[in-house]
């Protein structure tokens, strides 16, 4: 293991060596602040380069819609280039780390090395893992915070204001930092900034990437194009659709609840069973 330990090291500082400088751009970014290795990253990143990584198959697709969803479009190329870099850099520091305690310990045997070498794998799938754990919360929150927004939309669309209007009533009262509320004011930036509100809205939807969202985003394009007078009852209608959901997704989450709570349980009750029964198997075997 030592001598896995010093090719390791000599690799890495001569990859620090060739690399430093070079992404000072990227690494001062704002965007880079959200990883965590950001002192070892360039190594990881001058061998991306190195092996002229495209990002071109279905899972580096995959991956980036992910970190569209989470980052949005505009900083997307660098937030893969980030998650690509802080990915590998974590993947090299677990193998350095494992090489370094067992050099240390000195009794590594071949089932150690074969972990140490098997690490680096591990780490890259957990990385994925807590990426798309990531994007799935995002969802929940999207989905669970819409029928309330859709709901103060319908009153105050139903009172006379225009939806352009509601929205930034909504946008101005609302403190909440969700995704769905960032993602509103987004809109309402945008919109401000002089982009047309069917565009805004479009993009709004596709941010999102929610079913009910786009349906929503459809009928306001529709009102906007056509006028129709019935907006707001298909509006309260989509309201009243989307707490349905709501409450059958809670009472869904209730019920994954119940099964994960019932391993526990089990495991209490192996547990009560041997306190019980042991004394009485002992007293047994005493006789």
């Amino acid at each position: 293991m030592t001598i896995f330990l010093i090719i390791e090291v000599f690799a890495i500082l001569t990859l620090y060596i060739l690399s430093r400088g070079k992404y000072k751009t990227i690494l001062e970014s704002a965007e880079a602040k959200k990883y965590s290795l950001i002192v070892i990253m360039p190594i990881a990143l001058y061998i991306l380069e190195c092996f002229k990584y495209r990002y071109a198959g279905k899972y580096d697709k995959r991956i980036f819609k992910s970190l569209i969803n989470l980052h949005g479009r505009k900083n997307a190329e660098n937030h893969r280039r980030l998650y690509y870099g802080n990915k590998l850099a974590l993947m090299i520091g677990a193998l350095v780390v494992l090489t370094f305690l067992g050099a240390a310990s000195g009794n590594a045997d071949i089932n150690y090395l074969a972990f140490t070498l098997l690490a680096p794998v591990i780490v890259f799938y957990i990385y994925d893992m807590d990426l798309d754990s990531k994007t799935k919360r995002r969802y929940e929150s999207i989905r669970a915070d819409f029928p309330d927004m859709v709901s103060k939309l319908v009153l105050l669309v139903n009172a006379g204001m225009t939806i352009n209007r509601a929205w930034e009533k909504i946008c101005a009262e609302t403190q909440k930092q969700s995704p769905l509320y960032q993602e509103l004011r987004t809109t309402y930036i945008q919109i401000q900034g002089g982009k047309s509100e069917g565009e805004a809205y479009e993009e709004f939807a596709r941010r999102c990437g929610v079913r009910e969202i786009t349906k929503f985003v459809a009928l306001i394009i529709q009102n906007l194009k056509k006028g129709s007078d019935d907006t707001v009852p298909l509006l309260r209608l989509q309201a009243e659709e989307c707490w349905e959901l709501r409450k059958m997704r809670a009472k869904q989450l209730g019920e994954e609840a119940s099964a994960k709570l019932l391993i526990p349980m089990m495991i209490m009750f192996v547990g009560i069973l041997i306190i019980v029964v042991l004394p009485a198997v002992l007293q047994l075997n005493s006789l």
